[in-house]
């Protein structure tokens, strides 16, 4: 598939989900979740970035399998996105906690916090505590191709839908 970017512990911003958010959404959720599990299964053969077993479970079966999850919301297709998508990003941020929290670095937590109250007016001082910071690094990782991919899922989903049911009732 065309990737747009990849980071370097895994994780890109690309169009493989559409294909998998098609099926969901035309078979339903067992479909979904049968073709989210082949394709994480595809995915840990030809692009893993493996640490430990449980890790593979985490950032290639369940996120995967999570797509699924959108063919309970045919009605409302970006709905089912967004929550498929959320369901995912959490099974990340648990693996990234859990198996890459040695990359967080120094002083994001104080940085962080910096930032929200400089920019925002937001003052959290929790953040400034030193467990918060492998959570707070998987969080920001993760998001930075979840919420794009997201985001483009959203715009063009709704449209492939569209589109392919209408090439279906010309035949």
């Amino acid at each position: 598939f065309f990737k747009l970017y990849r980071l370097p512990w895994g994780g890109s911003v690309s169009l493989k989900l559409l294909p998998l958010f098609y099926l969901a959404f035309r078979r339903g959720p067992k479909a979904g979740m049968v073709g989210g599990f082949i394709s994480g299964l595809i995915t840990f053969m030809f692009d893993p970035v493996i640490l430990h077993p449980v890790q593979v479970l985490l950032d290639f079966i369940l996120p995967y399998i999570s797509i699924g999850i959108a063919g309970w919301f045919r009605r409302s297709p970006r709905w089912g996105i967004f929550l498929s998508s959320a369901a995912g990003l959490v099974f990340h941020v648990i693996s990234g906690a859990i198996f890459f929290a040695a990359y967080a670095p120094d002083g994001l937590n104080r940085q962080t916090y910096q930032f929200f109250n400089d920019y925002l007016g937001i003052s959290y001082p929790p953040l400034l505590q030193g467990g918060v910071t492998p959570w707070l690094y998987s969080f920001l990782y993760n998001s930075s191709y979840t919420i794009p991919e997201l985001v483009l899922m959203i715009i063009l989903v709704p449209y492939a839908i569209k589109r392919l049911e209408r090439y279906r009732t010309v035949q």
